[in-house]
């Protein structure tokens, strides 16, 4: 399989004081996942460093700013052609930022975003009701092993 695009993704893992996860639900028409949760993140614009990107993306997808700590692991996906919107195989790497002390209001309005549709809170138990993607049951082993 020839590999044609790589992605390079930040994103971050924030809890609460009630130890509810963050997660934001994407809509992308086509795309496989679409009307998943995932957490709040996204891709790495040109120049920008992983911190950054983790720090604009979670003000931008859900209105909070937090104080982002370290790396807490990198998830892996390659992506097949039919499961790709650009319909050609590639690679994304997203590496996952421990996250804490979130500030600001939950935003509410999603018309300025392009595919996150919704943000909340949500205890682990609600988590596996959910529909969501990989990386969140990623970053629930290291959540699990904080609690």
């Amino acid at each position: 399989m020839e590999i044609k695009w790589q992605r390079a993704a930040a994103y971050v893992v924030l809890q609460d004081q009630q130890n509810r996860i963050l997660l934001t639900q994407f809509e992308v028409p086509g795309h496989r996942a679409s009307g998943s949760w995932t957490l709040p993140g996204g891709g790495m614009e040109w120049g920008e460093q992983a911190l950054e990107t983790a720090t604009r993306e979670l003000f931008e997808e859900t209105g909070l700013s937090a104080d982002i700590g370290p790396l807490i692991g990198t998830h892996s996906e390659w992506v097949e052609a039919k499961n790709s919107l650009r319909g050609q195989s590639g690679h994304s790497i997203k590496l996952l930022f421990e996250a804490s002390n979130p500030t600001g209001e939950l935003k509410r309005d999603f018309s300025d975003d392009d595919t996150t549709v919704d943000a909340a809170w949500f205890s682990l138990d609600e988590v596996q009701t959910l529909r969501r993607v990989p990386v969140v049951d990623f970053a629930l082993t290291h959540v699990a092993s904080t609690v």
